[in-house]
């Protein structure tokens, strides 16, 4: 198979980045459209003559020793091997090593998501495991396997969904005789009458993170990409988007807001826990740092459901999908992807991921999460508030489709995430900053070759 370089010197196979970059619906090459057969191997538990195999899994996540200890215990031919990778690293780490062709420091299982998924299938760094994942799409939740398909290429294995719903400071309202807001307006609105005057923040937003206000676009019904016969369309600036950038604005404009980095982690769990934000858009996964960092106001935080977006009559999540992927030099990609699909759907490594605990709290991507709530629950940051919230989190399970992220994704992210930046220092407004990645991405894939069309 021939090679093609991009603008950007990227090297990968030209079947796989004008089947997925360019997005055609028709396969270029056997390779291109599904799994290849070239590493096949028989599936794990069922052992082989060539003795045990070990595969390195790279993930940072809290929970992930105890599921591949979890697996190992259960398969003989198929040995797991935990290497702890940074989040922040991993993609970049994953980078190099394919770029190096060096089979032995490249892992078979990687944790990432679909931000980052697109771009690596693009780039050739993870394989596509469309007919390993299509076998078992009866096991995952409906539209798992959906987030982190590009193309008709399924590329990764979903294993956290992320229902995203409110959390309250109960004494803020009740002491003011407030109800919980239902819309972002009205947000704002108690923000500006009743808590500003009292120093209190109605919501937190890092500089360095711009996942609210995309999530707000998504909600809304923005798409940032689509695919458009054989070309992307790019729509940074629909209707959605920029509402979503005015209430972004308002809060800001209106100092409504703390403004405490992800990195002084401790100093934003100390404002939450003395009442210094009334509340937070959460899912399960954030719950477990809150419980374990909170001394104050334990029992004191009540759930609620998402703020409701313009032109919305019931809550929807709006959030990215975790996913186990197999990299591309893995030395049995077959038994990797078999692996993977272990780890994702079997009871006791789903388990040791949903426990709050020992685990990090993640929301399972499986058919039937019921069994694993009790597990997410913070009964003690919730206190008589938590079997409520049990059923809140349950009723967050209602995702926005459709939702797909470019063969750039991992750039446009961290383009947005400077821009956001920005706007969060005055710089520019948010309005700007769509306009901005408007031209941006655009420009980029042009920059890689890709068919960008309107």
């Amino acid at each position: 198979m021939f090679t093609l370089t991009t603008p950007r010197g990227d090297l990968m196979t030209s079947t796989r980045w004008l089947a997925v970059a360019a997005a055609l619906t028709t396969c270029l090459s056997a390779a291109a459209c599904g799994s290849d057969t070239g590493t096949s191997s028989q599936p794990v538990g069922q052992g082989g003559a060539g003795g045990t195999v070990t595969l390195d899994y790279w993930t940072d996540k809290q929970g992930s020793e105890a599921a591949v200890a979890a697996f190992n215990a259960a398969h003989k031919d198929v040995q797991l091997k935990y290497v702890k990778v940074p989040a922040a690293d991993l993609v970049k780490n994953l980078r190099n090593a394919h770029k190096a062709g060096d089979k032995a420091t490249m892992p078979c299982i990687a944790q990432t998501d679909n931000r980052n998924g697109g771009q690596l299938l693009s780039e050739g760094v993870i394989k596509d495991i469309t007919q390993e994942v299509g076998r078992n799409a009866a096991k995952f939740s409906p539209g798992g396997v959906e987030a982190v398909t590009l193309a008709k290429i399924a590329y990764g294995v979903p294993n956290k969904r992320d229902p995203l719903f409110s959390m309250y400071y109960k004494p803020i309202f009740e002491e003011r005789g407030l109800k919980y807001p239902t819309t972002w307006e009205e947000l704002i609105d108690i923000g500006k009458k009743h808590l500003k005057k009292d120093g209190v923040a109605v919501f937190n937003l890092a500089g360095e993170d711009p996942s609210t206000m995309m999530g707000l676009a998504w909600q809304a019904g923005a798409r940032w990409y689509t695919i458009q016969g054989d070309a992307w369309k790019i729509n940074f600036t629909d209707e959605a988007s920029k509402w979503s950038a005015d209430i972004m604005q308002q809060l800001l404009d209106n100092d409504l807001v703390e403004k405490i980095s992800y990195a002084e982690y401790a100093a934003m769990m100390q404002e939450y826990d003395q009442g210094k934000i009334a509340m937070r858009q959460v899912s399960t996964w954030q719950l477990a740092g809150h419980q374990r960092n909170m001394k104050d106001s334990l029992g004191k935080w009540e759930a609620g459901p998402n703020l409701l977006v313009k032109g919305q009559s019931e809550p929807v999540s709006a959030a990215d999908t975790g996913a186990l992927v197999v990299p591309s030099l893995c030395k049995d990609t077959a038994k990797a992807a078999e692996a993977a699909l272990w780890l994702a759907t079997e009871s006791k490594p789903v388990a040791a991921m949903a426990d709050p605990v020992g685990g990090s709290g993640w929301y399972p991507a499986v058919t039937d999460p019921a069994p694993y709530l009790d597990a997410v629950l913070p009964k003690q940051l919730w206190g008589e508030h938590a079997e409520a919230g049990k059923q809140v989190i349950a009723d967050s399970d209602n995702f926005a489709s459709d939702w797909v992220y470019g063969p750039n994704s991992t750039a446009m992210y961290e383009e947005l995430a400077d821009k956001w930046g920005k706007a969060m220092n005055g710089e520019m407004k948010v309005a700007d900053v769509l306009t901005h990645m408007q031209q941006w991405t655009v420009d980029d894939l042009k920059q890689k070759g890709v068919k960008v069309v309107g």
